[in-house]
């Protein structure tokens, strides 16, 4: 792509009729799809900047052209251009405009999609680190949930992907989740569960008894029935993730998992203490061995439950038929 057509393109980008904008983007996605592309210093930072200022565009077509050209781009610039993108882009996450936060999240999102995967790649490394760095200390300062849904969701692609290359900082990713973990809204407590399971798969040892001894404080705690239940249902997502792993702590953290399956009044936590055994068995198989039988016998007498009796009435009948009695004699 020669210097004047790049600049034949980013004027027609600048034009004030929404219809150029986007067919002079759809182009430049075209040239950028392509294997001859070259670009010299100037052109990559122009086009990266433009790119940068539509997707805060007037035009929700353009926004959305223009965060699909964010990824061919990556593969096309320097790393000191992706560097910039991807600072831009974190930047974004905390604007005081939605429609900007939104569509730079997808963008962060684009760009780690097209990083190298290879643990070699000096840029994979560098732009992982950066971004994790940044996400990590927005998700302890904000109190925007859709910010930290989408903050949470982005650090769980990193981790799964990349989390070898993020080792230095994983002690601080954790520290990080922890706190969400007892968030008022539900959505944001699935999505921290969901980003410490991608977290176990590459945390050192010492790291992953600090969040096992988390778990168990909190479920001895038992501060409220609704964090007991995300605590259940964090220990049954670990051990799915982390699998021989848990083994080492199961005796510990099997009692609290029994002893919450016992209430009656809330069905919901029972049905969680009973996926986290489903998780302990297919996981911890030689771990969870000496508690097979109490597991079947729960397993047994749940069977047995219906959740759509009223065993409260049984007890009042009963109760009442006492009383007769005692009138009667």
């Amino acid at each position: 792509m020669s210097h004047y057509h790049i600049s034949s393109l980013l004027e027609k980008m600048k034009s004030s009729d929404k219809d150029f904008r986007f067919m002079a983007t759809n182009d430049l996605m075209g040239e950028l799809q392509r294997d001859s592309i070259k670009l010299d210093d100037e052109s990559e930072r122009q086009v990266v900047q433009m790119l940068l200022k539509l997707l805060d565009d007037k035009n929700g077509e353009v926004q959305n052209l223009a965060v699909k050209c964010l990824g061919p781009l990556v593969g096309k610039v320097k790393d000191t251009q992706v560097e910039f993108v991807v600072d831009t882009l974190c930047a974004n996450m905390v604007s005081g405009k939605e429609q900007l936060r939104d569509i730079s999240s997808i963008g962060l999102k684009t760009v780690i999609a097209e990083l190298p995967t290879s643990a070699a790649s000096p840029l994979a490394t560098n732009i992982c680190r950066r971004v994790t760095g940044k996400l990590t200390h927005t998700v302890t300062k904000t109190d925007d949930v859709s910010v930290q849904l989408e903050v949470l969701e982005i650090l769980g692609d990193l981790l799964t992907k990349y989390g070898g290359l993020l080792q230095s900082f994983h002690a601080a990713i954790q520290s990080a989740l922890l706190p969400q973990l007892t968030s008022s809204r539900m959505a944001v407590r699935k999505r921290t569960i969901i980003a410490l399971s991608s977290l176990v798969h590459s945390s050192s040892s010492a790291l992953f008894a600090e969040l096992i001894d988390h778990l168990l404080v909190e479920l001895t705690r038992n501060k409220s029935r609704s964090t007991t239940r995300t605590y259940i249902q964090c220990a049954a997502a670990i051990s799915r993730a982390a699998g021989h792993r848990m083994g080492e702590y199961l005796a510990k953290i099997f009692p609290h998992v029994v002893t919450y399956c016992q209430p009656v009044d809330d069905d919901e936590l029972r049905e969680y203490c009973l996926q986290a055994f489903e998780a302990f068995v297919s996981r911890c198989p030689k771990e969870v061995t000496p508690h097979v039988p109490q597991i079947i016998d729960i397993c047994l007498d749940l069977i047995t439950y219906d959740p759509n009796y009223n065993y409260d009435s049984e007890d009042e009948q009963e109760t009442m038929e006492t009383e007769d009695v005692e009138e009667e004699a």
